[in-house]
């Protein structure tokens, strides 16, 4: 089969209402002539209405879809599916191996009747000009320190002085906007949060309306426009609103980390070959990380112990609890006495254990507290009470668990030993600890391959630069959406 492309284009104008002197942009497409009739591509036309395309029955049939229609053509068919409604346009759909091909006026002539609100006009015979006359398109909500913006996307710039607004009585603030023309379905299924609980729309003749259900009191509000959006900045509970916004800030703004290297002091920790102590091993990564953190971040490091003295477990987390820490990480090395080829680098979140391999770590990293004058404090820290402590630490499960995830991601492209993954247990060291937290243990120091690395100035510097991308990742995650609210 031979196609002709005979240098007639479809033309896609966005909207009717524009002057002589700033007329709309136009895209062309072609119009080719297969078997003396028009086709147009399906991939064009999905093209440019911003339609998605998908494939169905290896090519035999494809559909684009928008938020008001669903179609489907079928290979070499003259039927074609709309919104689930059969449609017949008398002429086939053509596929060449590369493309789909509909008959131009039959399916235009289609759409037209079944969605009015777009129409089709053909011209001389020579050119198709299909234009949309929707200007109002659909709506985002924008929430920042001083208020609330509520952002109408536009197709055309409106005169301000000409769009009223009223408060109801039931909470409902609308909008007259003259020569409005709404997509009501973009409008009403655009993304609803705080302080939108419900949006609806109704076109007149010569206006539209839209309204917005708003859950607090509105103080005040004001309307501007720009070429291409409708903006409502909302006031509402100003200074409360500032307070709030201002707090959660505050509670984001990773500003002070703590860093607890394990052990220290009359405490060596695990101890393997030659003598190296997991002691020396978390100090020395705790130094290079506090050092990536100061240097690049500019934030406050708390160290629980700078040098190699004995810091009690409970005291620990209260060192980063008084001084507001917003991250505390826990740095240790691990130890099997009954399996010396374990190996690798693992992240702990606070939990009662739950796996088998985690049973001699937790009784290792706990019996610390044998060391300690004041162990009384644990006399009664029962299973059940570790259930709890997580509890109460479930404010911040979530940042925990993301934290522990991409810190086994980085430490996996910088180590050259087993990923064993982010797993749960329970180590007093955590307990108390009013922050997102973890415990991670870099490497076995009972493997003679693990104790090479170990043993490294640089490999400590690498396992410190992994540590510092995931807190760099952590902070982009986790703050960068408060503080752009500002």
């Amino acid at each position: 089969m031979i196609f002709y492309i005979i240098g007639i284009y479809l033309f896609l104008i966005p909207t009717i209402l524009y002057s002589d002197t700033n007329p709309p942009a136009s895209i062309q497409i072609p119009i080719y002539t297969i078997n003396d009739n028009d086709y147009i591509s399906v991939h064009n036309y999905a093209m440019v209405n911003n339609d998605d395309l998908t494939f169905y029955d290896e090519k035999k049939k494809i559909g684009i879809k928008s938020s008001r229609y669903n179609i489907i053509f079928s290979q070499n068919s003259s039927f074609i599916k709309i919104n689930n409604k059969i449609y017949h346009m008398f002429l086939p759909v053509i596929y060449d191996e590369n493309n789909f091909f509909i008959p131009v006026h039959p399916f235009l002539n289609i759409m037209n009747s079944i969605f009015p609100a777009i129409n089709f006009v053909n011209t001389s015979g020579e050119k198709l000009i299909i234009y949309n006359n929707y200007n109002i398109t659909d709506i985002n909500i924008i929430n920042k320190t001083n208020g609330i913006i509520i952002e109408i996307n536009t197709l055309v710039e409106f005169d301000k002085n000409i769009i009223s607004g009223a408060i109801t009585q039931g909470g409902w603030l609308s909008l007259t906007i003259p020569q409005g023309i709404v997509d009501s379905l973009k409008i009403v299924n655009s993304k609803k949060q705080y302080p939108v609980n419900r949006i609806r729309s109704v076109q007149y003749d010569e206006s539209a309306q839209i309204s917005f259900l708003i859950s607090n009191k509105i103080d005040e509000f004001e309307i501007y426009t720009t070429n291409n959006k409708i903006n409502i900045n909302l006031h509402m509970n100003t200074e409360q609103n500032i307070q709030k916004i201002k707090t959660m800030r505050e509670k984001w703004l990773l500003d002070t980390i703590v860093l607890d290297p394990g052990h220290g002091g009359k405490d060596p920790g695990a101890i393997g070959s030659g003598g190296l102590q997991e002691k020396t091993i978390t100090l020395d990564v705790a130094k290079k990380l506090g050092k990536l953190l100061e240097d690049n971040l500019g934030v406050k490091v708390i160290h629980t112990r700078t040098d190699d003295s004995f810091i009690p477990l409970w005291k620990r987390t209260k060192i980063a609890n008084d001084s507001n820490g917003k991250l505390f990480i826990s740095l240790h090395v691990n130890s099997s006495n009954h399996a010396k080829s374990a190996t690798g680098f693992e992240t702990y979140l606070l939990r009662p254990g739950k796996w088998d391999d985690a049973v001699e770590i937790v009784k290792r990293e706990n019996s610390v507290i044998k060391l300690e004058k004041e162990s009384h404090k644990y006399k009664d820290f029962t299973n059940e009470q570790f259930i709890m402590a997580s509890m109460a630490q479930n404010e911040f499960i979530k940042e925990s668990e993301f934290l522990a995830s991409e810190i086994q991601k980085q430490l996996d492209r910088s180590l050259n030993i087993k990923n064993r993954g982010v797993k749960q247990a329970g180590f007093y060291v955590l307990y108390g600890a009013n922050m997102p937290n973890v415990l991670i243990e870099l490497g076995f120091i009972s493997n003679k391959k693990d104790v090479r690395i170990l043993n490294k100035s640089r490999y400590r510097q690498k396992m410190a630069e992994a540590v510092f991308k995931a807190i760099l990742t952590f902070k982009e995650k986790y703050e960068m959406p408060i503080i752009n609210e500002q």
